[in-house]
């Protein structure tokens, strides 16, 4: 269940732009990104990001709901003799999606749009997952960072959106991305404006789940005992009845996440979320997916069929991780090839 703290870190792999001391793209403007803030009440400061290209002009909305964690959008390690800069937003996605859509991306709480590390290391020798994996997470995100936080957030933005007239009036999609995957569905349940929605590589039935199947698996293949994955799966049952009794605590953690974040996304389970949906859905899935392992998100399609819904794209990557690397011939990621594919469907 440590899959949600290190699928983002790994992400941030793929849209390196690692460089010597040159000019880095730190701020929205570098990006082609404008800036908007809206402040409310019971959700604090709400930071979003809008593609400038034909700004002024009413499109189709088409919203990135990103992965896991508390990290900014844009992250820029200096070392010895060298910068680099990461994202864990989708660059790729945003410059597909810009002619025919106004792309958007949040902040997460209390989180800024970039920030920096420092190491002492040079460029061949600093390990980039490490120095990320410590970056300290703000108190405001700590203290929000929820699965109702980012509906609420993003259905504010939406409001925005429409209310400023950008917005034409036709197809408002939401594309999530691991546990943005997971935000997609309640997201459009909650918010009857959303029209489409795009799950990447997120989870089909509750995500603890896919820790007990872990285990379950690794005794079976004979790794471990069957008594030991018993033991280990007993253990983690007491922490995650202890999450459900404390769901709105944000003191206590588990896996680099606070028990309220991981009550809200484990009392909404996706595949409930989705089969509730009249929408088209695209759901988008790897056979070779550690982070999010495809047997419950198998399960989504199953569910689908015996409910008699036609509502759903169900599109596997076969021999694929949880970045679209096909692990049998180590070829790049195909994410690129699922943007178009996104598109095509979309209409675009």
């Amino acid at each position: 269940m440590s899959a949600l703290k290190i699928s983002l870190l790994i992400l941030l792999i793929f849209n390196c732009l690692p460089a010597k001391l040159i000019a880095q793209p730190l701020a929205p403007k570098d990006y082609g990104l404008k800036q908007f803030s809206l402040k409310d009440r019971s959700l604090g400061l709400i930071r979003f990001y809008v593609d400038i290209e034909d700004l002024n002009k009413k499109k189709p909305l088409f919203i990135e709901v990103n992965g896991s964690g508390g990290l900014p959008l844009c992250i820029y390690i200096k070392g010895k003799g060298f910068g680099a800069t990461f994202n864990t937003f989708s660059v790729p996605l945003k410059d597909a999606t810009k002619k025919d859509f106004h792309y958007i991306i949040l902040d997460k709480p209390g989180t800024p749009f970039c920030d920096s590390i420092s190491t002492s290391d040079d460029a061949e020798h600093y390990d980039k997952n490490a120095l990320v994996s410590n970056y300290k997470f703000s108190k405001e995100y700590s203290k929000r960072l929820s699965l109702y936080w980012r509906v609420a957030a993003t259905k504010k933005v939406i409001t925005y959106m429409i209310q400023h007239g950008f917005w034409d009036g036709t197809q408002i999609v939401a594309d999530g991305y691991s546990e943005g995957a997971q935000v997609v569905p309640s997201l459009a349940v909650a918010d009857k404006r959303v029209t489409h929605i795009v799950a990447m590589l997120g989870s089909g039935l509750n995500q603890f789940y896919d820790g007990i199947m872990a285990w379950r698996i690794k005794a079976a293949k004979g790794e471990i005992t069957h008594q030991q994955a018993q033991d280990s799966i007993n253990a983690n049952l007491k922490i995650i009845k202890n999450i459900y009794s404390h769901p709105e605590n944000t003191k206590l953690e588990y896996e680099g996440h606070t028990y309220m974040r991981w009550a809200s996304f484990g009392l909404n389970p996706p595949f409930e979320k989705l089969r509730m949906l009249s929408i088209p859905i695209y759901m988008i899935v790897s056979t070779a997916d550690d982070n999010s392992p495809i047997f419950g998100l198998d399960y989504v399609q199953l569910d689908f069929i015996r409910l008699g819904k036609t509502n759903l794209t169900y599109d596997t990557c076969v021999g694929c991780d949880h970045y679209f690397n096909r692990i049998d011939t180590s070829s790049t990621a195909n994410n690129g090839y699922y943007n178009m594919k996104v598109l095509k469907w979309l209409g675009k």
